[in-house]
């Protein structure tokens, strides 16, 4: 599919301990990065505060958001600690207080599993500010942990476009103003393949401070292998002949943008395909309809996209490794 095989160039930089990282992949379409940002932003299993009971509160702040605050508390375990998340209890209490006092994560009792399982602030290792009690209020709050699979390791996880330094500084040259050609016109100067469309790009990660970048960059690109394995899998037994000759369709019920954008240009830069479509019908109904015209079998082309993607994966995170 690409004139070059996915390469992640050797990290610009590993910050925060190696919960940042820069980096740049190359050779690669744009829906593939896409993919990693939506998976790392919307579909990490993340070890989230649940089953809040707020059995006494007599502060100003209501129950419902005593409740919220304490389910937004920064979790320091991972996923597959299931010992401690099965495990573990929070509690939170101040039967009367004598003096204003200011509350923070360190003030929650736990029991039943390691007593850190509270983030700290990543970078400034503090704790993290919850409420604060005026004298004679009190408060009681107990909870437990779940793991929500849908949700977020990362506080940043975006991308953008490689500038061509070689065809910038030509250009450069030629730009009366200088510094209005750095600040704005030399980020529209993409690298591109030969096929006139972006394929270099700058990648940014930051991790909340649970899993470091580079495992949650390799987590999800196994996430992006094996869903792709699966919906290929369901795909081949499900193909929709439509009436239009050569013309196939297949209907997912649990893939989204996500897939069906970088399978749409996979299997359109293939040149084997002469038509390529996918398609959400709703946003509130899990449908993603791909469509395709091919000489070929469709049993073939899905089976094609599915090894591309594989490619591009293994080729990024053999890259990662190194």
């Amino acid at each position: 599919m690409a004139s070059t095989p996915a390469t992640m160039i050797p990290a610009k930089s590993i910050t925060l301990g190696g919960y940042g990282m820069k980096f740049e992949v190359r050779g690669v379409p744009p829906q593939f990065v896409n993919a990693i940002r939506r998976i790392l932003l919307n579909e990490t299993p993340t070890v989230e505060i649940t089953d809040v009971q707020v059995l006494d509160n007599t502060t100003l702040m209501p129950h419902e958001l005593v409740r919220h605050r304490t389910e937004m508390l920064p979790v320091a375990v991972r996923p597959t600690d299931e010992d401690v998340i099965r495990n573990a209890r929070l509690t939170l209490r101040y039967p009367v207080v004598e003096d204003t006092q200011e509350v923070t994560s360190n003030d929650f009792v736990v029991s039943g599993a390691r007593a850190d399982i509270l983030m700290k602030d990543r970078d400034l290792k503090t704790p993290m500010y919850f409420m604060k009690l005026k004298k004679g209020e009190t408060i009681h709050i107990t909870a437990r942990l779940t793991v929500n699979p849908k949700s977020s390791q990362v506080c940043l996880a975006s991308y953008a476009a490689h500038v061509d330094q070689a065809k910038a500084d030509l250009v450069r040259e030629e730009h009366t103003d200088k510094q209005t050609f750095e600040v704005f016109h030399k980020q529209r100067i993409i690298h591109k393949n030969e096929k006139g469309r972006p394929d270099w790009f700058d990648v940014q990660i930051e991790s909340i401070g649970v899993i470091p970048a580079k495992e949650l960059l390799k987590d999800a690109l196994d996430l992006i292998k094996s869903r792709t394995t699966a919906w290929v899998k369901a795909g081949k037994e499900s193909i929709i002949r439509e009436s239009e000759p050569n013309v196939y369709r297949v209907v997912s019920t649990t893939e989204g943008h996500t897939i069906g954008a970088l399978a749409q240009i996979v299997a359109y830069e293939s040149d084997l395909c002469s038509f390529v479509s996918y398609d959400v019908p709703h946003p509130l109904r899990p449908e993603m309809v791909f469509r395709f015209a091919t000489t070929r079998t469709p049993e073939s082309i899905l089976d094609m996209v599915g090894t591309a993607i594989h490619g591009l994966c293994d080729s990024t995170i053999s890259s990662v490794e190194k």
